[in-house]
């Protein structure tokens, strides 16, 4: 336990410049920092496309079916490559619901 903890690196001041005069991003150097999750944008069924591996901002990445034949269009909102999904394909989910982990390219 004492060498783990050894290993830890003190977490940077958030509020801090960086060189370009910008304060420093909380999720600098870390997993998270390359990390975004697509969110539902309404109460449906999440139905993904079967052909998608890596994106770019503006693709397509699946639908949000709801009632009275709506479909939600659910897009990357960056250049990346899918992770793995968070719901199953036909799963009923919440507006606001992660759906797909992406990790920036």
């Amino acid at each position: 336990m004492t060498e783990l903890l050894t290993r830890i690196a003190p977490a940077a001041d958030p509020t801090a410049p960086t060189d370009s005069g910008e304060p420093a991003s909380v999720l600098a150097g870390t997993v998270a920092n390359d990390l975004v999750v697509v969110v539902a944008p309404s109460t449906g069924r999440f139905q993904p496309r079967d052909d998608v591996d890596a994106v770019e901002p503006g693709d397509l990445m699946g639908h949000v079916t709801g009632g009275r034949g709506r479909a939600d269009e659910v897009r990357s909102p960056v250049r990346a490559i899918l992770r793995d999904l968070l719901v199953r394909p036909g799963q009923l989910v919440m507006q606001g619901q992660g759906l797909v982990w992406l990790a920036r390219a």
